[in-house]
Formats: C-alpha cells, sequence, structure tokens
C-alpha cells in the first residue's frame, strides 16, 4: 500500500490559523529542552519517524500488525511523548489527545522547574541515557526527574547517584537536608502484563462479531459487562450475540448469562453526520466518541471499526457512513484482583538497590486509570503491602506511592488527578511537606482518593 505523503508544513501552524488547545509555555519549555539535547537534526529524523508510524496506524498503512494496537513505534516511546509535547503547541492537528493527556502533565511540571532541575548534578547524564539507551521505557527516567524535582523543591540538595558499570544496580537519588541524609530509589509500574492480555483477548472475540456487524450494512453499539475473566469466555461467544441480534430485526437486544450481561443496539450516526456537514472532527478524540455514542465515560474501553471519509488531514473525519463499536468492561472478581497489581515485588527490588548504611526512601508511580471498584482494590493491597513489608534490616524510613490518573475529556485537552499512599517506620515523619509530584504544594487538595 502506498505510505502517507507529508506536506510541507506538516509541523507547524498555517498563516492565520489558531492554535486549537492554546499554548502552553511550561510544556514547550520542556519540549524544547529535551530537543536541544537530543541535537534538532537528530529530532527531525525521529519527529518524521514518529508522525509516519503514528498516521499509517490512523488508516490502516502499517507494515505489521505487531503492534498491540499501538498508534506508536515501542522502540521510541520517548519521541512519541516528545512529539505529542511539541505537537500540542506548535502543530495541534497532530496531537493525540488520550495519549497526550498521560504525557504533557509530565512535561508541563518539569517545565515549570527546569532552572531547579537543571541544576541538579548527574541530571545531564539522565537525561542523555533517557533520549538513547532508555528511549524505549521513558516512564522510569521521567519518574526520577519528578521525584527529584520534588525534594530539590523543599530545600534539599539532590544529587543523582552514580552508576558503576560491572556492579549490582545502585538506587537512584542521594539527598541531603541539615543533618539528614536519604538514599531514594524510584519505581515507575507499568500498564501490566494481565491488562495487555485482556486487551488483546478482547480484540480477539470482537474481530468475528465486528465483521458480521459490518457486513449487515447497519450501524451498531455492543456494551458488554464480562463477570468472568475474559480468558474463560468462549472464542464465539460475542460473535453468537450479535448474530442473533442482526437476525432478529429488532432495535436492540438485552442479554444475560454466566458469562457476561449488557445490550446490542443501533447505533443511530445522525447526531454525528450532522455535526460533520459543519466540520472536520478530530479522532480520536473524546467529543467525537461522545456525540457517537451518545455518552462519555472516564474509563471508557471500546473497540470501533468504520467507514469514514477522512479530511484531507486523516486525523479528521469529514463523515461517516457506517460503525461498529464494542464498549466493555471487565469487573469479574479475579480480574478486579488481577489488574489491582501489588506493589510488593516493586518494592522488593527497591529496596534490595538501597544501602544498609543510609535511611532509605522508595518511590512507587503508577496509572490508575481502572476504575472505582478496581482502584479500591488496589488501594487496599498497596496498604496492606507496604505496612506489612520486612525491609529485612535495612534503615527504611517511608515507602511513598503516587498514583496518576490523567484523563482527556470532552471540555477539558487534559487534567490530571494524583493520590498519594504512604507508610512510615516512625509516625508523622515523612521526608516531603508535599508528597505530590505532578501538582505544586499551592494546588488545591483534599483527604481521599481521586476516584471517590
Amino acid at each position: 500500500m502506498p505510505l502517507l505523503d507529508f506536506p510541507p508544513d506538516m509541523f507547524e501552524l498555517r498563516p492565520g490559523e489558531t492554535a486549537i488547545y492554546g499554548h502552553d509555555p511550561m510544556i514547550q519549555r520542556y519540549a524544547d529542552h529535551l530537543k536541544n539535547a537530543m541535537g534538532i537534526e537528530e529530532w527531525i529524523v525521529r519527529r518524521e519517524r514518529v508522525a509516519r508510524f503514528f498516521y499509517q496506524s490512523l488508516v490502516g498503512e502499517l507494515p505489521t500488525t505487531d503492534t498491540d494496537g499501538r498508534s506508536y513505534d515501542p522502540q521510541d516511546q520517548l519521541s512519541w511523548y516528545l512529539f505529542l509535547a511539541e505537537s500540542i503547541n506548535e502543530h495541534p492537528q497532530n496531537y493525540e489527545v488520550h495519549y497526550g493527556s498521560r504525557v504533557v502533565p509530565t512535561f508541563a511540571r518539569l517545565g515549570k522547574d527546569l532552572d531547579q532541575l537543571v541544576q541538579i548534578p548527574g541530571y545531564e547524564e539522565r537525561l542523555l541515557r533517557l533520549i538513547g539507551p532508555e528511549k524505549s521505557q521513558p516512564n522510569g527516567g521521567l519518574f526520577e526527574f519528578l521525584v527529584a524535582n520534588a525534594y530539590a523543591s523543599e530545600g534539599y540538595e539532590v544529587a543523582f547517584h552514580p552508576e558503576t558499570k560491572g556492579k549490582k544496580r545502585s538506587y537512584d537519588l542521594d539527598a541531603r537536608k541539615g543533618g539528614t541524609e536519604l538514599a531514594i530509589e524510584c519505581k515507575r509500574m507499568e500498564g501490566g502484563e494481565y491488562h495487555e492480555k485482556e486487551r488483546e483477548r478482547m480484540r480477539e472475540l470482537w474481530n468475528p462479531a465486528r465483521a458480521l456487524s459490518i457486513a449487515s450494512g447497519d450501524s451498531s453499539l455492543l456494551e458488554v459487562n464480562f463477570e468472568v475473566e475474559l480468558s474463560a469466555v468462549p472464542d464465539e461467544y460475542l460473535e453468537s450475540i450479535v448474530r442473533k441480534f442482526v437476525s432478529s430485526g429488532r432495535d436492540n437486544l438485552l442479554f444475560k448469562d454466566d458469562y457476561a450481561n449488557g445490550i446490542v443496539r443501533s447505533l443511530d450516526l445522525g447526531p454525528i453526520q450532522i455535526a460533520l456537514k459543519d466540520s472536520s472532527w478530530l479522532f480520536p478524540g473524546p467529543q467525537y466518541t461522545e456525540k457517537l455514542m451518545g455518552s462519555y465515560r472516564r474509563y471508557d474501553q471500546y473497540l470501533m471499526a468504520q467507514k469514514v471519509k477522512h479530511a484531507p488531514n486523516p486525523h479528521f473525519i469529514d463523515d461517516i457512513e457506517q460503525a461498529a463499536v464494542a464498549r466493555w468492561t471487565s469487573l469479574s472478581t479475579a480480574a478486579i484482583d488481577k489488574k489491582a497489581r501489588d506493589v510488593r515485588k516493586k518494592v522488593a527490588d527497591a529496596l534490595d538497590q538501597l544501602p544498609v548504611d543510609t535511611p532509605g526512601v522508595i518511590h512507587i508511580g503508577l496509572e490508575a486509570l481502572g476504575g472505582g471498584e478496581i482502584e479500591m482494590k488496589r488501594r487496599q493491597k498497596i496498604e496492606q503491602s507496604i505496612q506489612e513489608f520486612d525491609a529485612r534490616g535495612k534503615p527504611l524510613e517511608a515507602i511513598i506511592c503516587n498514583l496518576f490518573a490523567p484523563e482527556a475529556s470532552p471540555k477539558d485537552t487534559w487534567a490530571i488527578d494524583e493520590t498519594c499512599l504512604y507508610y512510615t517506620t516512625q509516625p508523622d515523619k515523612l521526608p516531603l511537606k508535599n508528597l505530590t509530584l505532578m501538582l505544586s504544594d499551592d494546588t488545591p487538595s483534599r483527604n481521599g482518593v481521586h476516584w471517590e
């Protein structure tokens, strides 16, 4: 299939064009900082690769299907992050709002305190590792920057602890203030193997049902709430439900059995078609999804197949002819338990890297995007683990967990909630007054967790 041809103004605004997301100088500040560290010529090459991968994923021209549904090359995730942070300000026609909401809060925070960050000894070396050897896994390095910035903001003398080749991995940061010395280890947890396998299984279940729905010529929305793990659902389960709906000739079909409950119904494209007559709409995007499906859900999971007419920029849609959508939840007890992953292993790994002769602090960061039931279970598991954790004689002073919940909604380009859970060996003795990493100490907050 032919590759996409990019126009000469691909990465800039046209004369008189308005930046649709406004302008955030702090996001741009840190994006420029990374580009300068990388080298502008190298960035131009990497940006082209990122854009080509992204747009090929949108129009179905990827040369390989081994991407797990991603819109970026997992071998250079750092460049995808930088592409998002640059595009929101400089070429917003390329900005991907859903993933961008997970990236730009970090850039905004680091950009705000960049003058402080660059003064931390070892930062430049750590930055070069991030944009080079660690470009496929940038979350760990960015999390270390957030933690280092938090300690520097509260008057600590902070330094990135040097790595010694050929020796066992050590901790990440040294911090001093007054007579206090701390060794700090940071661990950023990723999405999780169970979550990825569940998404893959849903695609397997949906594929034959999707094909059947598209072949009918009509548009439909399947909303399914699984009551067992998806691995226990028969291969033909969703296909059989959609087949029954199509053959019934009805507008909707309710179902409930040992596997799931839900509804499959005709999808009225009228509202989105009327909206598209006035202007092209960004896809994927929360406004488009809300208009198409009739509602917006914060922790939404869906798969979508559409017959559409793309705008000259295929990130936008001019018209839609047909859609088959599956919106799903997986809330069985077993699935919730496995998705509410424990932090015990990360804490144990972090403890191994802390010294025996210096008080230690462990920081854990993870995204909390599972919805109320999952996050409540996760909180219970985290609190139990860190309170019962055996430091094996090491002078561990605190374990601090930061749970991040980024969001792109129909009303906000990006927003983020942050919840902190912690444990200290000495009551009321924490190394930081402000435990949030994304939010400054003057940001309004409350007791409790963000999902309540």
